[in-house]
């Protein structure tokens, strides 16, 4: 507070009045207002002497509705609108429950965010669950809805041909043939799925004669170019040895009550990943062990595909549940070494293994580096792994993740910069394994099972806080979350978020943040991996730099908007760009205006860039009312 005489009062408060009439209260939209109150005489105390006038900081806090010790740092306040009925999303995940508690009817499913048809708007895929025991029912198919470009979404699941009724888990996406269209995978309990997409808005099954339909209990998947022929091969993570036939009793009590539950997969033995490698001929080969991989006790989870050491190879993190993580490293030549533990992310840093679920990467500290977060079940601390080149360190605690993460399970983090500030925030969805020992046992499945979701903002300097109370209504729902994806469904800088819920129907995020300026890019390789997968991007902007990366699939079952995405604060200019393209190429673009999707065309190969900016309007309003300043 500052403390002036009174007798200047009067004209610092017209003027006062007059910065605030132009700087805020024209430009957010404005409460509806009780009536007025009659004004209040002052106290005594206060006719003589000095009054305390607050700053502006403080009343654009109060305006907002943000907490009395909120930092600037942590950007705009968060907003996400609800708009699945609206956009005439309607899948709901069905797990087949059976009331004999099957352990993969608590695992599943995954969404897959991509652009099929080529019209440049995100269109979504769901992978769907079935009758878990006697024949599937073509109710319980997978989805595909086809994003119309105006907000809505039409269910073209039959047209396109890719409802599975399989039991579905997981899903990824990528142009494994090199025909520029996008193809999907769809990892299963029992034979998983390859469509290879058609061009003409139809995808045909070719799993059997490719030879990837892997028989096991599948989770996630990714594709990768990890021998550097620019061909995309496939990494398909397997958890546990399942039959439906000898389900495992597990119990717990409520209430002095003893219930069934599900299991543990402590249960159940582990089962192997597979690393397919694509022959140029429309065919995969088994080469697991040629490589160096094959770990028949893993019960993987997550999967990251990343350069973790920048050398230009793509190495491989697995987020195992209940036992030590997986980092394969590439030494190039098609063989990797796991040097998890000597990486130091096998185990957390009391050197104990958690159930690690699923995983995301960004670069948190903007050191160019790219970092890694993994959740884990209620009572363990979610870890965030930060690279530092050859290993990594748990910087959980020192970050805050310990206290905000340990009360509940998480499933899919999302590294999203959802104010467009240029700090990655962080995304959660969540929700039980084991019943609540708190509610009722005749409670209905998501009473008992529901977690809310947890969104996270960064302060930009290193540290979290939880915004979840003033992200909106979703993030007060407790549904049983499962895979999700982030990106930019409808084109207007901002990354939205869809979320395949557990025994209901999915969540479909608008991002209504006002945030700042941002830039989306769309990289087109010149040979072979069209997609670019493996690419490193660097981008200036207003004297700072960000990283990032194309990748082939992380989280948790799921695929992202592969479109790389920098929120740029105030920046209205992009000052330089750099890629790193996957054969080693190095290409520089400068002077770019902000607020555009920009599609970028590796250098030789035809127009070097193209975009389309966001009309002045849209911009206007999608714009970081109060840009914050950085230390």
């Amino acid at each position: 507070m500052k403390r002036i005489p009174r007798h200047l009062c009067r004209w610092y408060g017209l003027a006062l009045g007059f910065a605030l009439g132009l700087a805020v209260f024209s430009r957010w939209p404005r409460p509806s207002s009780p009536a007025a109150a009659p004004i209040a005489a002052p106290p005594a105390e206060a006719v003589s002497g000095e009054v305390e006038i607050p700053d502006l900081a403080t009343i654009l806090r109060d305006r907002q509705g943000l907490p009395a010790d909120w930092d600037p740092g942590l950007g705009a306040p968060p907003q996400f609108t609800d708009v699945s009925e609206a956009a005439g999303v309607t899948f709901a995940y069905y797990n087949g429950n059976t009331g004999r508690y099957h352990y993969p009817e608590i695992m599943g499913g995954g969404v897959a965010l991509f652009d099929y048809d080529g019209d440049e708007f995100l269109d979504i895929y769901f992978a769907n669950g079935n009758r878990i025991e006697g024949a599937p029912s073509i109710e319980y198919r997978n989805c595909l809805y086809r994003n119309n470009g105006d907000g809505t979404f039409t269910d073209v699941t039959v047209q396109a041909a890719v409802g599975d009724t399989g039991y579905g888990h997981g899903c990824c996406v990528g142009d494994y043939d090199g025909d520029g269209d996008p193809d999907l995978y769809v990892s299963n309990l029992g034979a998983n799925v390859l469509y290879r997409n058609n061009g003409d808005g139809t995808f045909t099954d070719v799993s059997r004669e490719a030879g990837v339909a892997d028989p096991l209990w599948s989770q996630s998947s990714s594709f990768l170019d990890f021998d550097g022929d620019g061909l995309l091969d496939l990494y398909v993570q397997n958890y546990l040895t399942y039959s439906v036939a000898a389900p495992v009793d597990a119990f717990i009590y409520v209430g002095g009550e003893k219930l069934r539950d599900y299991p543990s997969p402590i249960s159940f033995p582990g089962a192997p990943d597979r690393l397919y490698r694509n022959q140029g001929d429309g065919t995969f080969a088994d080469v697991t062990a040629q490589a160096g991989m094959l770990r028949p006790d893993g019960k993987g989870m997550g999967v990251a595909c990343w350069d973790m050491d920048h050398d230009g190879l793509t190495d491989i993190f697995v987020a195992n549940d209940g036992m030590e993580n997986f980092l394969f490293r590439n030494r190039g030549g098609g063989a990797f070494e796991e040097i998890g533990l000597a990486a130091g992310v096998a185990f957390d840093d009391m050197g104990v293994p958690e159930s690690s679920m699923g995983v995301d990467i960004a670069d948190y500290d903007g050191d160019g580096w790219l970092d890694m977060i993994v959740p884990c079940t209620r009572k363990q601390v979610y870890t965030l792994y930060r690279n530092l080149g050859t290993h990594f360190a748990d910087v959980s605690a020192a970050c805050g993740l310990a206290q905000l993460t340990s009360d509940r399970t998480g499933f899919c983090p999302l590294f999203l910069d959802y104010d467009n500030d240029g700090d990655p925030d962080l995304f959660f969805s969540t929700g039980g394994v084991r019943a609540n020992q708190l509610i009722a046992a005749g409670a209905d499945y998501q009473e008992r099972y529901g977690v809310a979701d947890l969104l996270l903002a960064s302060d930009g300097k290193g540290r979290f806080r939880d915004v979840s109370s003033l992200a909106g209504p979703h993030f007060q729902r407790e549904l049983i979350g499962r895979g999700a994806a982030k990106g930019d469904l409808d084109n207007d800088g901002d990354l939205d978020i869809v979320i395949s819920n557990l025994a209901g129907p999915a969540t479909v995020l608008r991002n209504e943040t006002r945030g700042g300026h941002w830039i989306v890019l769309r990289l087109i390789a010149a040979r072979g991996n069209r997609e670019a997968l493996g690419a490193r991007v660097r981008v200036e902007a207003a004297g700072r730099a960000q990283s990032s990366a194309v990748h082939g699939g992380v989280t948790f079952l799921s695929q992202s908007d592969r479109r790389v995405h920098f929120g740029l604060g105030s920046a209205t200019v992009v000052e330089r760009i750099e890629i790193i393209w996957p054969d080693g190429e190095r290409q520089v673009l400068e002077d770019l205006a902000a607020d555009q999707h920009l599609t970028i065309v590796q250098a030789g190969q035809g127009p070097p860039m193209s975009g389309r900016v966001l009309p002045q309007a849209a911009a206007e309003m999608n714009r970081l009312e109060t840009p914050r300043a950085r230390q």
